[in-house]
């Protein structure tokens, strides 16, 4: 049960992007365009879905093609708000079954003049929460497609970690270092080789040009 309910900003059930039913907070009026933009960019494959910016927490109850949506302030604790959207699904679900949803028009506030006792329910009435989140969907998907989330699962946050995980030092790194010694050391006695014997063919090619040629030898 939320104890303070100016905690909750704004509250809506939207089909798609169009808003059925929805609920604001005197001290948070004109948030109407707000929430139907997130709505309309509510992630996909999630069945749910928070992110909390600039002391706002944006939680979703996704149950295609339906979209519970709170707007609540941070200190109000997820295990708060997500039981809370549970109960408004549930009070949707008995107000509208699903086997009239085929001959139902879905327009824009069309369940307004219901929400109002859904929203006031789902405040104060704790007793449901116990299995809401083993209910089944309104809209089973159909075969061959499945959720990537379900409602036991962890809810998706946008938090980052600053862990870093620092990967220790290679054990080969001695070897590399008394390899790249090697190739040096060989590669100076391979300038020390070419020097000698280009001073060897220097004085070679004078002994010839004193003697011309190899007179001396003769």
């Amino acid at each position: 049960m939320i104890s303070n309910p100016e905690l909750i900003h704004y509250a809506c059930i939207a089909r798609s992007d169009t808003i059925l039913a929805q609920h604001q907070s005197e001290k948070e009026p004109n948030m109407e365009a707000l929430a139907a933009q997130c709505v309309a960019q509510a992630p996909p494959n999630h069945t749910i879905y928070s992110h909390t910016v600039n002391n706002r927490s944006y939680t979703f109850l996704i149950d295609p093609p339906f979209v519970f949506f709170v707007i609540s302030h941070h200190t109000l604790l997820k295990s708060q708000t997500l039981p809370f959207l549970h109960r408004i699904r549930s009070s949707f679900r008995q107000t509208l079954p699903s086997s009239a949803q085929p001959h139902l028009h879905f327009t824009p506030l069309s369940f307004q003049p219901h929400f109002h006792s859904i929203f006031d329910h789902a405040l104060t009435n704790d007793s449901q929460d116990r299995g809401l989140r083993s209910e089944p969907p309104l809209n089973p998907p159909p075969q061959g497609l499945k959720k990537k989330k379900r409602p036991n699962d962890a809810p998706a946050t946008l938090d980052v970690s600053d862990d870093v995980t620092l990967s220790p030092p290679l054990k080969h790194q001695p070897l590399d270092r008394h390899s790249k010694a090697k190739h040096v050391w060989k590669k100076h006695v391979w300038v020390l080789l070419l020097l000698d014997l280009f001073v060897c063919a220097v004085l070679f090619l004078i002994w010839l040009w004193v003697c011309s040629g190899f007179k001396c030898m003769t």
